[in-house]
């Protein structure tokens, strides 16, 4: 989809459309304009010029403005209109908004107040057709089209994709690092399409996991094969890494070091085949801080990605809210919201705690509660009203009295439940811990 800034008018007006174009050539130059007198050759227009917004009188003898904007809906659901009214016909035009229009304005309004409603839904056009344009072509133009599911115009990201590029031949442990919410499951599925597509990518959470499990789902029984001869020259995703016990963290130390593993029950020594993936929301810093095995954190270090935070990526917050948008009312089964004005600069001001998994649950609730052709603004204002937190990498500020590790982790836990809605499968995520592991901490508080 090209970022097209092309107009059409339409009235049976001749004089009108004359007005129109002229004063759009004049205050819009960027913009290309094209009149249409007769509304039954509208939509060829619509395809022929890759028109982006209409702007549509609703009193036409040919075709009714109002079965024309139910059929501009249906065939070109990207094209933005807005609805030209008479002083009578108010009441016409707020229907039009239900069914689809981005906003209406009347024929006797100011010309400055023409231009300014304009003005508004281009940009609105501008950040839809970015969003296509980078997500249809950019990425292959990187000869990078395995990470076109992330989407960003980020430096720091597109570094972290030539670096995962480099690794294609490397055979040693490779760690994915970021906070909570920053893509790393995504960002795993890629590398695993860029180096081995045919191939599944095996995953196992090293959160509250025993040592003689997880001996038994790595390397496996006797004749019953493990995660690492299961996932074959392919990758294995270790999930959680800050959540690994001592005696785990050692077992995995040999395992990276030595590369190889004896098989409950076996007499001989397996080779390493599968190449080990881990994840950790806590930096490679701050582990060394907590006493981790540093015999891993040195195997972990040179091939180390780190996920730069949404704050850091304010540039793709417009991107991501139009991509999660379209997700969202196509799971719904909704029709296309259009994204209101100023939002996705507004989030640029908000520290997403949650990055990417936060944007992403506020936006499905949007959609969820939106009863107009505009997604809801409630769920984002709520969060926009918060008092600003500090970021993970800051120090936290701890009350006089210190609350207990059981009250700390409820209201950790109450905190992220509110945050995605009372999805405990996104609050597991946000949390960091296994939505069984969620599941079974609920319960206690039961």
């Amino acid at each position: 989809m090209k970022l097209s800034r092309n107009i059409l008018a339409i009235d049976d007006e001749t004089r009108w459309l004359r007005t129109i174009d002229m004063l759009l050539n004049r205050h819009i130059p960027e913009a290309k304009t094209y009149t249409c007198e007769n509304s039954r050759q509208a939509l060829n227009l619509i395809n022929d010029f890759d028109i982006a917004l209409v702007l549509l009188d609703l009193n036409m003898p040919a075709l009714d403005g109002r079965q024309l904007l139910r059929d501009i809906r249906e065939h070109a659901p990207y094209v933005r209109v807005i609805v030209l009214t008479g002083l009578d016909e108010t009441d016409i035009a707020v229907e039009c908004m239900k069914q689809g229009a981005y906003d209406f304005i009347t024929k006797t309004s100011s010309t400055d107040q023409l231009l300014m409603c304009i003005r508004r839904a281009m940009e609105v056009i501008g950040l839809e057709r970015r969003y296509h344009q980078i997500k249809d072509g950019f990425f292959n133009r990187m000869n990078l089209s395995v990470f076109n599911q992330i989407l960003t115009t980020d430096i720091k990201m597109h570094d972290c994709f030539n670096f995962a590029a480099t690794l294609h031949d490397s055979h040693e442990p490779i760690l994915i690092e970021g906070e909570i919410g920053t893509g790393k499951h995504l960002f795993a599925e890629s590398l695993q399409q860029l180096v081995c597509p045919e191939l599944p990518l095996l995953e196992l959470s090293l959160a509250d996991m025993p040592v003689q499990m997880l001996e038994q789902k790595l390397f496996g029984i006797a004749d019953q094969p493990g995660l690492l001869d299961m996932a074959s020259t392919g990758f294995l995703l270790l999930d959680n890494l800050a959540l690994a016990g001592h005696e785990i963290q050692r077992m995995l130390t040999q395992l990276c070091q030595r590369k190889r593993y004896f098989p409950q029950g076996a007499l001989r020594e397996s080779a390493l085949k599968c190449r080990l993936l881990f994840s950790s929301t806590v930096s490679l810093e701050q582990l060394e801080q907590q006493a981790f095995s540093h015999g891993l954190l040195y195997c972990l270090q040179p091939q180390r990605i780190k996920l730069p935070p949404l704050r850091e990526r304010s540039a793709d917050i417009g991107l991501l809210l139009q991509h999660f948008n379209e997700i969202a009312c196509q799971e719904l089964g909704r029709d296309y919201l259009a994204t209101p004005h100023d939002l996705a600069r507004r989030l640029e001001a908000y520290a997403f705690p949650g990055n990417i998994a936060e944007l992403k649950a506020l936006t499905f609730t949007a959609v969820g509660i939106s009863n107009g052709p505009e997604l809801a603004l409630a769920p984002f204002l709520t969060v926009l009203r918060q008092p600003k937190l500090q970021h993970q990498s800051e120090r936290i500020i701890f009350p006089a009295n210190l609350p207990t590790i059981s009250e700390t982790s409820q209201q950790l836990i109450h905190e992220a439940l509110v945050r995605t809605n009372n999805n405990q499968s996104t609050a597991a995520k946000l949390l960091g811990i296994t939505q069984s592991a969620l599941s079974r901490r609920l319960s206690k508080q039961d």
